[in-house]
């Protein structure tokens, strides 16, 4: 990253992209008078440090390739002094193990060998098969799962944390799609992650061979993180519901539930990636960090 943003030119990227929002990379080159095979040398730099997105697009004048900000801050915390974690009880939870969901088209559910049901049939969500999905889809609505509950009374919890692959959900397929994805655990708001579009610009590392290719290939990997100071998503504060707040017990379940409200600003859907499928292969893993 630090290498990166050593360039003026690359750092005017940045800036160009931070005030227009997207760019093709033809703008670049003829805003800093170099090459094209210059512009693309620095966007690559860019987007292997994570700093760009980069999405096709076709058009009358054919595919061309187009970039945005991954993010609009940079966070670098010189801690004064070591910090030390205390126990960390972790756990994956398959995305077919939900114990409750409302799902509205356009929508689906597959496992690493086929699509479970049909395309667009809420009732698939239903069947037994669902517990070995590796992606499921839904353009609003929820899905929510019970988590594992590591609480115990002599056990001081610093830090409740989830992470999971996630992208929107668009009708056929559109690369800039923004959609307000929320989650709560047993029912209280824990903040909202917008995701800017459904990515189809290459295949997913983990997808099956025979996955369509007009469909979502890859999330974004989300981190929601909840501690005595608020709730934050991919490290930044987005609400200020902590642990205090969700008052979790040993003897209680603990839910968890991502959405999309119908009454949603950006009503974008959502793709969540299991196992077997996007970029990370791994479902949902949740964490008990401890004093």
């Amino acid at each position: 990253m630090y290498e990166a943003l050593d360039s003026e030119v690359r750092l005017g990227i940045l800036e160009e992209l931070m005030t227009h929002g997207e760019l093709n990379l033809a703008y670049f080159a003829k805003r800093f008078n170099v090459s094209n095979g210059a512009i693309t040398a620095h966007i690559k730099k860019l987007h292997a440090a994570g700093l760009i997105e980069i999405t096709t697009s076709s058009g009358v004048r054919g595919t061309q390739k187009i970039c945005c900000l991954a993010a609009d801050k940079v966070i670098v915390d010189f801690q004064p002094w070591p910090q030390t974690e205390g126990r960390v009880e972790s756990a994956h939870i398959d995305i077919g193990h939900y114990i409750g969901y409302e799902v509205h088209k356009t929508c689906g559910i597959a496992t690493e060998e086929h699509i479970i049901g049909g395309f667009d049939d809420p009732a698939a969500f239903s069947f037994p098969e669902r517990v070995k999905a590796g992606i499921l889809w839904l353009g609003w609505g929820y899905v929510e799962y019970l988590v594992p509950n590591y609480l115990s009374a002599e056990n001081g919890l610093k830090e409740l944390r989830f992470s999971l692959e996630i992208a929107s959900e668009a009708p056929g397929y559109a690369a800039y799609y923004p959609s307000d994805i929320h989650f709560s655990v047993n029912g209280k708001f824990l903040g909202i992650y917008t995701s800017k579009g459904e990515y189809n610009d290459r295949t997913g590392t983990c997808n099956p061979a025979w996955w369509y290719g007009n469909l979502g290939q890859y999330g974004k990997k989300v981190t929601i993180s909840v501690g005595q100071e608020g709730t934050f998503i991919s490290g930044v504060k987005v609400s200020d519901t902590s642990l205090r707040d969700l008052a979790l017990r040993p003897e209680e379940q603990i839910k968890f539930r991502i959405y999309v409200p119908e009454n949603a600003e950006n009503r974008g859907g959502f793709t969540l990636f299991g196992r077997g499928f996007g970029d990370y292969g791994e479902g949902i893993v949740t964490e008990f960090i401890y004093q």
